[in-house]
């Protein structure tokens, strides 16, 4: 018994040794996934009351994304500003968007998401998208001029 206990004993040192590094060699090697990216695609001046489309794309990598959590856009005169949430309230969630006047987007495919808006009043109005992916959310806005 001892014969076998002492081969035994340093074949599992071994084991545990190589098991261990194979371990931290994944760790050090795992990468963050890449950052979404959105690209915001609008006119940048609109006529009052006519529909315009309201578009971002998304994409992670080179990869389009089609399945989003959350794409919203808000829509709001530059003179009139919402105010934006406490440090304590935190993010805000996709039913308080809506809550405050954000609409829903809808993906038409290769990583492109659309909401149809008619200004109503000339004006200049800030269009932001909240897009929320997985863990990543983003908030890019932009100005459409209304004549």
């Amino acid at each position: 018994m001892s014969g076998l206990a002492r081969w035994f004993m340093p074949f599992l040192v071994l084991i545990l040794l190589v098991a261990g590094c194979s371990y931290e060699e994944q760790s050090a090697s795992g990468e963050m996934p890449e950052m979404i990216r959105v690209k915001l695609m609008m006119p940048d001046k609109a006529k009052v009351n006519e529909e315009v489309a309201l578009q971002i794309k998304l994409t992670q990598g080179e990869q389009p994304v089609n399945d989003a959590d959350h794409v919203q856009f808000q829509v709001w005169n530059e003179q009139d500003e919402p105010e934006a949430p406490s440090f304590d309230q935190g993010m805000m969630s996709a039913e308080e968007l809506e809550s405050r006047g954000a609409t829903k987007a809808v993906s038409i495919g290769d990583g492109i998401y659309e909401v149809k808006h008619a200004f109503q009043e000339p004006g200049v109005y800030v269009v932001q998208a909240h897009v929320t992916s997985g863990a990543m959310h983003t908030m890019p806005r932009t100005k459409v001029t209304v004549e």
